[in-house]
């Protein structure tokens, strides 16, 4: 009988959250290529995995059974995964979960959309969130995604707040299809969202990402990296920093902060200072306030952000 050891069950974990993992990965679990070949072709011939394609390998039924009758873990594979659209979704999904920063908080959108089932209604299988992280829906928008497709990014967005995701980040393979983003949201009211933050799907755009969902108290520490007095302010219900004539709010890209402060600035006196990055101003387009616009460089270090050997 195989003994199904401490480094088999780290490789059971992540096919159990991501439903595959690429063929690749499992070296960094199991050391050496000819270790992990050796250990892959040994729990594959005694169906504990089972091979997708060439690269991607997910749990066989001997694995499945395992960890139900074992470890009390219930795994649900993904249905047609050889198919071309199903593998095409995952990749994405994969991408941004697999994240340092990202995997400790991330549940995949199928665990998710499992998770709302009830007896009366659950999240449409159609709703194209990649994954839930830290409270976070995370979306990407491909640069081929025509007007129809942006528009149902919002209505997206709508369905996942019924299901308690209030916060999002929406990334976006081109510059276009961030402005194409923006000019579809001025058109639409009453978003319930209390967070979206549009960001690009760059080396940049990532590392925000990293920090928005894994770095929590990032506000803060660009709050505290700042030339201002920090004794004399508080934390508003919207998360925005106030003083006695000013209103701060940090953010990456927030657009529903905007029109937040917006609705704000009609009824106060007070003065709104915007803290953002160099790139994202214009998600602020329209609003009277101050923006101050960080380096990337300078935002990565005040938050105490790290790449990966050196985390």
């Amino acid at each position: 009988m195989l003994q199904i050891n401490e480094k088999d069950n780290k490789l059971f974990d992540m096919i159990v959250k991501f439903k595959m993992v690429p063929y690749d990965m499992t070296k960094k679990i199991y050391g050496s290529p000819w270790t992990t070949y050796n250990r892959i072709r040994k729990l594959t011939s005694r169906n504990y995995l089972q091979k997708v394609n060439h690269y991607i390998i997910t749990l066989g039924e001997a694995g499945i059974a395992y960890l139900e009758e074992v470890r009390g873990i219930t795994f649900e594979p993904l249905v047609k995964m050889t198919a071309e659209e199903v593998i095409w979704r995952w990749q994405k999904v994969y991408e941004i979960g697999s994240r340092e920063y990202i995997l400790p908080h991330f549940i995949s959108c199928w665990d998710f959309k499992r998770e709302t089932r009830n007896d009366s209604t659950e999240m449409s299988d159609k709703n194209k969130i990649l994954c839930v992280a830290r409270g976070y829906g995370i979306y990407r928008i491909s640069k081929e995604a025509g007007q129809k497709t942006i528009s149902e990014y919002f209505t997206d967005i709508k369905e996942a707040t019924t299901f308690g995701v209030e916060k999002f980040v929406v990334l976006c393979e081109s510059k276009e299809k961030v402005e194409e983003f923006l000019a579809t949201e001025e058109k639409i009211q009453n978003i319930a969202a209390k967070e979206i933050n549009v960001l690009g799907f760059t080396q940049a755009g990532l590392k925000i990402l990293d920090t928005i969902i894994g770095i929590p108290d990032y506000k803060e520490k660009i709050l505290n990296s700042l030339p201002v007095e920090t004794q004399s302010i508080i934390r508003n219900a919207h998360g925005d920093f106030e003083t006695e004539d000013r209103i701060i709010h940090i953010g990456a890209g927030d657009i529903a902060a905007k029109r937040r402060l917006q609705a704000l600035k009609a009824v106060t006196d007070k003065t709104i200072e915007i803290v953002t990055l160099k790139g994202l101003e214009d998600r602020y387009k329209g609003l009277e306030a101050k923006i101050t616009a960080l380096e990337l460089s300078e935002f990565l270090k005040a938050v105490g952000y790290k790449d990966g050997e050196n985390r």
